[in-house]
């Protein structure tokens, strides 16, 4: 990952300088809508960012947040697409919710997300657990796939929870049943409190939540997805080097690499989930200047001494990707092969929901 920050940087330097320079966003407001509420990850990717770009962008414009919650995210989305004007005055806060209602074919969806013109991707990583009483150490699944009953949280199957139907089906944890309308949040609680077998969270809350419980012994690690290189690696997250990866997890049940439409499914997923967690991305149409004059101040504010101290503490451990880089990725998770959307509807189908992929 590290390596691709390092190639978006060089990229930038070299063909962004003559572009951005014709830019001048001098006494503009620039309006960045958020189809959240506010205090959720979206907003505070946004907030922490946000005087960063006002120092790096040409002109110093000034930048306004804009939370526009409801519908799943579909709200504040279709609100975007409707009013946002492609001179640099609008941006997007993107998620994975905002990704998986497009992927997924969700009709009210009116945005048009493959098109928009993407700045910076904040990758995250999803780290799963159990209780150490329901397994063999650390990384041990084989105590949940011999029970008749594994409990987990799902918000709904037509959010990102989706992705861990698969997840468990393809590990062949037969008893998973989920427990629906529970945020990740309330899930968590509900797994302290031994109501549920399975939890997880992201890295944020995976460091101040879920890290103290395992060093207590109550908690054990099972495997994380996993950090997705540009090439199609897929390497351990650092924050839990020795937990495996779900390809790795995947092969240790299955006895046999992922490949095939799995492994397509999980790049899919991936890209989705991890890659483009969360994103800051321009309208449709944005010149070319424009779009460059923005990467250009990511890459500048990347570099800034206090982004660097605190950054990785607001943010996670992992580096922004710039660039093009980027929009390959939102293409990758919001347009689902028909052999994806096959996997994932057979994995509703076996776990009797009604919803379907589209």
């Amino acid at each position: 990952m590290f390596r691709i920050l390092a190639l978006a940087l060089v990229s930038l330097f070299l063909v962004s300088a003559p572009a951005s320079a014709k830019v001048d966003l001098s006494g503009k407001t620039i309006t960045w809508v958020v189809p959240f509420k506010e205090g959720g990850g979206t907003s505070r990717f946004a907030r922490f960012i946000q005087p960063f770009l006002t120092k790096y962008l040409p002109g110093n414009p000034d930048i306004q947040i804009m939370h526009i919650p409801g519908g799943g995210a579909i709200k504040g989305s279709n609100y975007f697409q409707e009013n946002a004007k492609p001179d640099g005055t609008f941006m997007f806060g993107c998620s994975t919710s905002v990704i998986v209602n497009v992927a997924t074919g969700n009709p009210l969806v009116k945005y048009n997300l493959s098109k928009y013109r993407p700045v910076a991707l904040l990758p995250q990583n999803t780290h799963w657990f159990t209780r150490s009483d329901l397994a063999d150490g650390p990384h041990d699944l084989s105590k949940l796939k011999e029970r008749k009953l594994v409990l987990y949280a799902l918000k709904t199957p037509a959010s990102a929870d989706l992705f861990h139907i698969w997840v468990f089906d393809k590990l062949g944890i037969k008893g998973a049943k989920p427990i629906p309308g529970l945020s990740s949040s309330g899930g968590y609680q509900a797994f302290l409190r031994g109501e549920i077998h399975i939890s997880s969270h992201g890295a944020a809350n995976y460091v101040k939540k879920v890290k103290p419980e395992i060093d207590k012994g109550g908690v054990v690690d099972l495997m994380t997805l996993g950090i997705i290189g540009a090439d199609g690696s897929v390497t351990r997250n650092p924050l839990a080097p020795d937990a495996p990866t779900f390809p790795e997890m995947y092969e240790q049940v299955n006895g046999k690499k992922l490949e095939g439409d799995d492994l397509e499914a999980f790049y899919s997923i991936g890209a989705a989930w991890s890659q483009a967690s969360k994103s800051l991305l321009l309208p449709e149409g944005t010149p070319d200047e424009i779009v460059e004059a923005f990467r250009d101040a990511a890459t500048k504010m990347v570099a800034d001494p206090e982004f660097k101290e605190k950054a990785s503490s607001a943010l996670g451990p992992f580096p922004l990707i710039i660039g093009e880089e980027a929009g390959e990725i939102i293409k990758k998770a919001s347009i689902f092969s028909d052999t994806t959307k096959e996997q994932l509807n057979a994995a509703l189908e076996k776990n009797r929901f009604t919803y379907r992929v589209q």
